[in-house]
């Protein structure tokens, strides 16, 4: 038998991790993992962030645009003697968004809707009510893409809306100001025909539009019970007014209610005359409603009190999940990022177009 020998001098023992060192490999591992990941998150949010600046910023490109082809901003219209299921601004702007194709689609000679609160879509429209539109979309909301929305009354059939993150501003909303079938302090309101030259406070001292979130996919929605759902929920208030008519001889609900200057009493003032919550905020591009393509500057960016809603019109805060504040567009087409520590009164003078103030915010 032959036997193979192996001199001392040439072994060469085979090296290995011991299980300590293994372990130790593995935690200094998971700790650069963990350092990472919020770089990761970071940039990833910045780069959402630049998308939404850059979509809301087409907006308003497109709204200049609109005014130099039609001599007149984008309005809330009327048909007949009601404004309840009509075209919003938003689908007016389509083909200044590259989007003729969808506008097509489209005849504004009759209203998108029949019935109320909201109406049931006409045939035609049921595609186009539904096809997404990522130019109305901000890339940092995980809330819905399409709403589920019962119709007349929660009578009707359920129908289904893409939704939309993008709002033209009607103003402060303080007093009877969010009745916006009336001129409102902001740039638009129910049949407005404002030109730029009607923005007397300046283009780049006024907001056009700002963002807000979408909300919680259906009409009637439990009481919130955590603050992400507050941020997504409206108090709902029967839409007694105290004048039907279009536009109304008086502006306000039947009951006077006017929202008070202070918006910290605001949130007792209309659960006491609400009928509950509703989370359609931002549910339709389409729809000319103005809980779905509106907001105005009554509450501070980011507020935590509950929007209000009634019969579509109402008071709906700016809101997004960017840290810090919300992006504003401002006439002029410029786009900035507002704090949420912005004073009110400078907030609420950036929403009106004719207050005489000059926004102190860069």
């Amino acid at each position: 038998m032959n036997t193979t020998f192996i001199s001392p001098r040439n072994f060469r023992p085979r090296r290995a991790f011991t299980l300590v060192e293994l372990l130790v490999v593995i935690a200094i591992i998971g700790i650069l993992v963990g350092l990472l990941l919020p770089a990761v998150q970071a940039a990833r949010e910045a780069a959402r962030r630049m998308q939404c600046g850059n979509n809301i910023r087409q907006l308003a490109l497109a709204m200049h645009n609109y005014e130099s082809a039609h001599r007149r901003l984008p309005t809330f219209c009327s048909i007949n003697t009601g404004n309840a299921g009509n075209f919003s601004i938003h689908s007016n702007l389509l083909p200044f968004l590259e989007q003729s194709n969808l506008q097509s689609t489209l005849d504004y000679n009759q209203s998108l809707t029949v019935g109320c609160c909201p109406g049931t879509l006409r045939p035609q429209f049921v595609q186009p009510a539904k096809t997404i539109v990522s130019s109305f979309r901000c890339p940092s909301d995980n809330g819905p893409d399409l709403f589920d929305v019962i119709t007349l009354s929660g009578r009707g059939p359920t129908e289904q809306y893409a939704g939309n993150n993008y709002h033209i501003n009607t103003g402060t909303a303080v007093g009877t100001l969010y009745d916006s079938r009336l001129p409102t302090d902001g740039i638009a309101w129910t049949n407005s025909r404002l030109r730029f030259a009607d923005v007397i406070d300046g283009l780049s001292n006024t907001a056009a539009f700002s963002e807000s979130l979408r909300g919680l996919a259906t009409n009637n929605v439990p009481a919130p019970t955590t603050q992400a759902d507050r941020l997504r929920t409206m108090v709902n208030v029967a839409c007694v007014w105290s004048s039907s008519s279009v536009p109304p001889a008086q502006a306000g609900l039947a009951n006077g209610f006017q929202a008070p200057v202070d918006p910290s009493l605001f949130e007792t003032a209309v659960v006491a005359i609400s009928r509950g919550f509703n989370g359609q905020r931002g549910g339709g591009w389409i729809n000319g409603r103005e809980y779905y393509t509106a907001y105005n500057h009554y509450h501070a960016p980011n507020s935590p009190i509950l929007d209000m809603n009634t019969c579509g019109y109402g008071i709906f805060a700016a809101r997004s999940l960017h840290t810090g504040g919300v992006h504003v567009a401002r006439c002029d087409g410029s786009v900035g990022f507002i704090s949420s520590a912005t004073e009110l009164a400078v907030w609420r003078a950036l929403g009106t177009r004719n207050g005489g103030e000059v926004s102190a915010i860069d």
